[in-house]
């Protein structure tokens, strides 16, 4: 089963698929078929635990958004995080 995600607000970001991974670049597919070369940061090549995470997001097949225009990751996914509520004094 693929499962694509097309809902975005900004055209620029997109969903990719992480079709390699080397110590310096992942190369990712996007849904339309265009295939980018994101340069991995310092941090990312020196941090074993966050290649591993993109090995296996690799090897899962899921997909991940991705800046086309910028070739950036994101270090966060689709979702946004939960909004504090505000304490309230009953």
């Amino acid at each position: 089963m693929n499962m694509t995600l097309k809902d975005t607000s900004q055209p620029e970001i997109v969903a990719a698929r992480i079709v390699a991974v080397t110590g310096r670049t992942v190369k990712v597919v996007t849904e339309d078929g265009q295939t980018l070369r994101i340069p991995l940061s310092n941090k990312y090549r020196q941090d074993k635990t966050m290649l591993a995470s993109l090995r296996d997001i690799w090897r899962a097949g899921i997909w991940i958004p991705v800046n086309r225009q910028l070739k950036k990751l994101f270090h966060y996914d689709w979702l946004t995080g939960p909004t504090p509520a505000p304490a309230t004094n009953n």
